[in-house]
């Protein structure tokens, strides 16, 4: 049979690319690490001193969303238009992530020559050029990375991108072995680091290459679920209850287990850090409420009010901090009106005033400039979606299949 060559619009699997129920569990992460940051309070007789702890788990629900999302939309690139348009990626990173934090870096600098806020320019600096995680020190009270120390998230997810991006954009063949090989080589690096005494927790837990499994491991299940077998039986089986009890099951059994006296290091909490099976759950917890949109879970995630919160998540992580850390000992904050608004509930009003004015004034014309600067393959949400006619003239090049 004669082949011939015709030109075809890409198809539209999705209309618009955009995932409702990762706005929901933003909102439970960025709520997590509200939770964190606050000083202990009781409402009824109950306190949230004993759940306070666990709400640091939001920043590893936050990778888990980071590795999935970003991979996922790599690969639907792929698909879509032919090929991964690296720069174009880079323009609408940049553009979603530089503006917010830039205003925010720009504030903190201000309250700094003010004599409100007592940072040190060296963090100011770490957060500025995305190395802050390489200066976290878990012993430093003194409060001198206060207000930027949050920052080390976002370092780690900036060489997360860039790596991710890379590997995907040199490795068009055999993707699953590469990022399984790094996933095993990353995890035994961690287990040598620990055994010889090179990792330590106080200056070493929030490095990029300590973290990054965090990230690699959602970004290879996207991978995997794009094999049409795996993708089917994660359908059928991987539905959200089982995802929950599956991770509360191997979190059991982890801490049932005990080892052989004087081995430590063959474990997840080889790092010395608990819960890190939940960690790696957030994974599953994830694709299996994307891949069963009717169920319970999903259709919470899915509330107006709860996406709303998850849309308002990222300056919501830049921005709470300037109001939950005045009260902490050790800050040294003296300004009136700041420590004022550390109060409950000013510091929760404060924080989402200013997430929304962050949104709506600098992330979302930002996030619409990178989009109609270098237009995705599906268009996100329809607050952010550019004109249809320039995104198929700005496009990639349409795919040419065989007939």
């Amino acid at each position: 049979m004669q082949q011939t060559m015709k030109t075809v619009k890409p198809p539209s699997r999705r209309a618009s690319g955009y995932l409702p129920s990762l706005d929901g569990w933003r909102a439970i992460a960025i709520l997590g690490v509200l939770m964190t940051h606050d000083l202990p309070w009781s409402i009824g007789g109950y306190s949230t001193a004993a759940f306070r702890g666990y709400g640091g788990y939001g920043v590893y629900l936050f990778f888990a969303i980071s590795g999935i999302l970003i991979c996922t939309r790599i690969l639907e690139e792929e698909s879509l238009i032919g090929r991964f348009h690296l720069k174009s990626f880079y323009i609408r990173r940049v553009l979603r992530i530089q503006p917010a934090s830039l205003v925010y870096l720009a504030v903190i600098a201000l309250l700094m020559l003010a004599g409100i806020v007592h940072e040190s320019w060296h963090y100011w600096r770490g957060a500025l050029l995305f190395y802050a995680n390489f200066l976290y020190r878990a012993s430093d009270s003194s409060g001198t990375a206060a207000f930027t120390g949050h920052f080390w998230t976002l370092s780690v997810e900036e060489h997360f991108y860039i790596l991710l991006s890379l590997l995907l954009f040199f490795f068009r063949r055999h993707r699953i072995r590469v990022f399984a090989s790094l996933i095993l080589l990353t995890w035994i690096a961690q287990i040598v680091a620990h055994r010889y005494g090179i990792y330590s927790y106080d200056i070493s837990s929030r490095r990029t290459q300590w973290v990054i499994l965090y990230l690699l491991t959602p970004a290879l299940l996207a991978l995997l679920l794009r094999i049409p077998n795996i993708r089917s039986l994660a359908v059928r089986f991987l539905s959200p209850w089982v995802a929950y009890l599956t991770t509360l099951a191997l979190m059991s059994a982890d801490r049932l287990r005990v080892p052989h006296p004087g081995v430590k290091f063959w474990s997840f909490d080889m790092l010395g850090m608990q819960g890190n099976y939940l960690f790696f759950g957030f994974s599953l917890w994830i694709i299996a409420t994307t891949l069963h949109p009717k169920s319970l879970s999903t259709r919470f995630l899915e509330l107006p009010p709860v996406r709303f919160v998850g849309r308002l998540s990222y300056s919501l992580y830049l921005w709470h901090i300037l109001f939950f850390i005045p009260v902490y000992a050790g800050v040294r904050i003296t300004s009136a009106p700041l420590l004022f608004l550390s109060e409950r509930p000013w510091k929760y009003i404060a924080s989402f005033a200013a997430a929304t004015l962050s949104y709506y004034f600098i992330e979302k014309p930002f996030i619409r400039l990178g989009h109609r600067l270098a237009p995705p393959a599906t268009p996100g949400h329809k607050d952010l979606a550019v004109d249809t006619a320039h995104r198929e003239n700005a496009g990639a090049e349409p795919i040419r299949v065989a007939n």
